[in-house]
């Protein structure tokens, strides 16, 4: 009877300190472009800052982006314009720091993004910086 009793108290403390371990090992790693690799389903959504009616708003966003692991980002995005539909490829480039916040350029017309990524890269949100702007956008990893 007691080496189980005694099995049992072990297996109690080794299970949750490797179950923390690994935990904690996810928290300590430091991110780099790297880090975005793969196809990652989005979506967002993009207002008008001003309160009056404005053609083209509110927008909204979904489709892939494709991170190349060396700061290139290329997809394809379904956007509703204020009700138009139109689907377009776009690119972009991006940083990514050791905390795992960065930048996104689009290459088309230069929107710039801050960018805040989980430690193991399987999802972000992005949040649009350009003056004057109010745009969102959501990645997970495919």
């Amino acid at each position: 009877m007691k080496p189980i009793v005694m099995s049992v108290l072990i297996a109690g403390i080794i299970v949750p300190g490797v179950a923390f371990g690994a935990e904690r090992k996810h928290q300590d790693e430091e991110c780099s472009v790297a880090t975005l690799f793969g196809d990652y389903l989005f979506t967002g959504r993009a207002d008008n800052p001003a309160y009056a009616h404005t053609a083209g708003f509110p927008r909204a966003f979904a489709g892939v982006f494709t991170f190349d692991g060396e700061g290139k980002m290329s997809g394809v995005s379904s956007q509703s314009l204020g009700g138009v539909i139109r689907r377009v490829n776009v690119s972009a480039t991006y940083t990514l720091d050791s905390d795992c916040t960065g930048t996104l350029t689009f290459a088309s017309d230069g929107q710039l993004f801050q960018i805040f990524i989980a430690r193991d890269g399987s999802e972000g949100n992005f949040i649009r910086a350009d003056e004057g702007t109010i745009a969102t956008r959501t990645i997970k990893r495919q």
